[in-house]
C-alpha cells in the first residue's frame, strides 16, 4: 500500500474514538480503574479536563493543561471517565472504508459504460447502429 493510503488508517486507530463514563462513587472507582483521563464538572458547571488523575485521600490530582492541580472531590459535582471506545473505532473505519471502497468503484474509468457509436453494428436497412443502445 502506499504510504499516502495507509497514513489516515494509522491516524485513525492512533487516535480513536472515545466514551465517556460517569463515576458514581468517584472515591471508591478511581483507585480500582485508574483513568487515564478526566472530565470534572465543578459546582458552577465548568468542566475540567485531568490527565494522569490519582486519588490522594479526598482530592484528584492530576495534569490540567500541562500543569499539576488538584481539586477536592467535594467540590465537584460530576466525576467523568474518559476512556477508549474499540467498537466505535471499528465501526467508523468500516464506514469510511466502505466510503472510499464504493468512491473508487464509481468513479474509475471502468466502471463507466464504454460507448463507441457506430462500431461494428448495423441495422435491418444497412444504417449504423449506436453501440450505447
Amino acid at each position: 500500500m502506499r504510504a499516502v493510503t495507509v497514513a489516515p488508517w494509522l491516524i485513525l486507530g492512533s487516535i480513536g474514538c472515545r466514551t465517556v463514563v460517569p463515576l458514581a462513587s468517584p472515591a471508591q472507582d478511581l483507585p480500582d480503574r485508574q483513568p487515564r483521563t478526566l472530565l470534572l464538572a465543578d459546582s458552577d458547571h465548568s468542566v475540567i479536563r485531568m490527565t494522569d488523575a490519582r486519588l490522594m485521600g479526598d482530592t484528584v490530582v492530576g495534569l490540567v493543561n500541562g500543569h499539576r492541580k488538584a481539586v477536592p472531590l467535594s467540590g465537584l459535582s460530576a466525576v467523568q471517565e474518559v476512556h477508549a471506545s474499540p467498537g466505535k473505532t471499528v465501526a467508523l473505519a468500516m464506514a469510511v472504508g466502505g466510503a472510499v471502497v464504493a468512491g473508487s468503484v464509481i468513479t474509475h474509468p471502468w466502471s463507466q459504460r464504454a460507448c463507441i457509436v457506430g462500431v461494428g453494428r448495423l441495422g435491418p436497412n444497412g444504417e449504423e447502429i449506436d453501440a450505447c443502445q
